[in-house]
C-alpha cells in the first residue's frame, strides 16, 4: 500500500493520505462538478488502509471552500471511516477553519451530527 497524494487544483483539495502514520488530510477548495473522480482513487485507497488501519486514524480536514456534492461524498466518506471504531481502533476528525469563519464551524458541527461522532475544530 503506498500513500495517497494527489495535488489539489483550483477546483480539488488536495489529498494526502498516509497508511503508515494513520493520517488523512484533506485540504483547499472542492468544487468541481466532477468531484467524483476525485473520489474514486480516495475510495479505493480507503478499502485497502480500513482492512488494516493504525490504532489511531486522524482525519484533517482543511476545506476552504465546497460545493453540496462534495459535502455529500464527505460524509459517506467518513460514514465509511467510522468502521474503524467497531475494529476497536480510535478516530479522530479534526476540523481546521479560519478565525471567525462561524460557517465553518456550523458545518463542521452539522456533519458531526450527522455522522454521529465528535468533530474537534481547530483554528487557524
Amino acid at each position: 500500500m503506498d500513500v495517497l497524494l494527489i495535488e489539489k487544483t483550483k477546483e480539488t483539495p488536495e489529498i494526502n493520505f498516509n497508511h503508515t502514520t494513520g493520517v488523512l488530510r484533506l485540504t483547499g477548495r472542492a468544487y468541481s462538478n466532477d468531484i467524483y473522480q476525485l473520489f474514486k482513487p480516495l475510495n479505493a485507497w480507503l478499502d485497502l488502509y480500513l482492512a488494516k488501519p493504525k490504532d489511531i486514524t486522524t482525519i484533517e480536514l482543511r476545506i476552504e471552500y465546497c460545493n453540496s456534492i462534495f459535502n455529500k461524498l464527505l460524509i459517506i466518506f467518513l460514514e465509511s471511516c467510522k468502521s474503524v471504531i467497531q475494529k476497536n481502533k480510535k478516530l479522530d476528525i479534526v476540523w481546521f477553519y479560519e478565525k471567525n469563519d462561524r460557517e465553518s464551524v456550523d458545518e463542521a458541527n452539522h456533519i458531526a451530527k450527522l455522522i454521529g461522532m465528535q468533530i474537534e475544530k481547530r483554528e487557524y
